[in-house]
């Protein structure tokens, strides 16, 4: 219990400094509005699959990894510099976005894949996981070139690379069709302290590689492969006792491969 008390007072501090850090961004960027007037001002949409890693399934199997999947949609605001000489300014951008994730999971891997009937198996086959995440953040993007110039000749190719930090509210449900998780009947010995279904805010940090595509004047695509990790261990509703289970190393952590389209409004 101390434990616990320990890592949910150390995720309450983090997600204290991010959003410390959105606030400060947020307050360098209007500050920045204020000061140069001109910038892009651009709105977009992304949406596309999503890997969550957490502690269903055999660690390092890389089914596990690919099933325990859902998708993600969200909205995003930028905000770029515009210079009249060529700047550092210009090769950055700032997003504020916000996003809905939904995942579903189960246990995959050796443990449950053998043909062994025991009932850790049998408790391991028949539970069942589901984690819904409300995120609001901020990301800044870096362009090693130049940033997307949607009307003054720019190159229609602009990749970028990115990190940034986000408060989650989370939601997490771990159901067993053997009966009620917590029960020694329906709930293996690992997860009997260390499985609920609960509600939680959690900070997380990004980091992120995509490219821009320009398609016309004001218009582009995007497409970008994000890694999320958070700093919390219950977003997926399992937080087996990692000074029992070795195993259990790490927080969960979620990969997305998104498409989207972005529009430059000003």
């Amino acid at each position: 219990m101390f434990l616990y008390i320990c890592q949910d007072l150390k995720s309450k501090i983090m997600l204290k400094k991010a959003i410390l850090f959105i606030l400060i961004v947020l307050g360098c960027s209007n500050s920045s509005q204020a000061q140069y007037e001109q910038f892009y001002k651009e709105f977009g949409i992304m949406a596309g699959p999503v890997f969550l890693k957490s502690d269903f399934g055999a660690r390092g199997d890389f089914e596990n990894f690919t099933k325990n999947s859902g998708f993600t949609v969200g909205g995003f605001y930028y905000l770029t510099f515009v210079e009249n000489f060529p700047n550092i300014r210009e090769k950055f951008k700032f997003r504020l976005e916000a996003s809905y994730t939904s995942v579903n999971m189960k246990h995959y891997g050796k443990y449950v894949d053998n043909t062994s009937n025991s009932l850790f198996t049998r408790q391991l086959r028949a539970m069942e996981g589901k984690t819904t995440i409300g995120t609001f953040g901020v990301q800044v993007e870096f362009f090693p070139w130049r940033v997307d110039d949607y009307n003054r000749g720019g190159s229609p190719f602009t990749p970028y690379i990115a990190g940034g930090v986000q408060v989650n509210s989370y939601s997490s449900e771990v159901t067993s069709s053997l009966g009620k998780i917590g029960t020694p009947e329906a709930t293996p010995a690992k997860y009997m302290s260390g499985a609920k279904t609960d509600q939680g805010v959690a900070g997380s940090l990004s980091a992120s590689i995509g490219t821009r595509i320009k398609i016309a004047d004001y218009h582009a695509l995007i497409f970008e492969m994000r890694g999320q990790y958070y700093l919390s261990d219950w977003v997926d509703g399992l937080n087996p006792n990692n000074k029992v289970y070795k195993e259990n190393k790490s927080n969960d952590w979620s990969t997305a491969i998104t498409v989207g389209y972005v529009y430059y409004f000003n």
